[in-house]
């Protein structure tokens, strides 16, 4: 079989497993950006204040979000992984609490009152990463338990 050949499966099989282990809403808007959209487009969501006020409620559901999928792999996944798993969620806490001091520290020598929605968007962006990282690790071990 020719290198070329070869890396055309592997890349497809890569491709596949992708696809298998992605969460259902993946395809569509997940209900908390709906949420978060549909907020932003009411006229109170059209001020810098109306806005950080949905971003806000937007991350804490994602914080919700994150903290139902972490209840499910921490009942799912083997022992050793949930070790593993626990090790990288301290690190990742650590890391979105030094990220966010950062952005604040920037967002907060800017000049204009868009930039404290441009610093609350970040935020939701790092708890939804985070959230859509441990959803996809949660499917892939469903998957691979059936």
């Amino acid at each position: 079989m020719s290198t070329h050949r070869i890396r055309c499966t592997l890349a497809a099989v890569g491709l596949a497993m992708l696809t298998l282990g992605a969460p259902a809403w993946a395809e569509d808007e997940h209900p908390i950006d709906q949420a978060l959209s549909a907020c932003l487009e009411t006229p109170e969501g059209m001020s810098t204040h109306g806005m950080r006020a949905c971003l806000d409620t937007a991350n804490a559901e994602w914080d919700r979000e994150l903290n139902r999928i972490w209840k499910d792999l921490m009942r799912e996944l083997p022992a050793e992984a949930q070790t593993a798993l626990r090790a990288s969620q301290r690190q990742w806490l650590s890391f979105r609490d030094a990220e966010i001091a950062a952005l604040e520290a920037a967002y907060g020598q800017m000049d204009g009152t868009m930039y404290l929605v441009m610093l609350a968007d970040a935020v939701v962006t790092l708890t939804r990463d985070r959230v859509r990282q441990l959803d996809a690790l949660l499917e892939a071990q469903r998957s691979s338990a059936q």
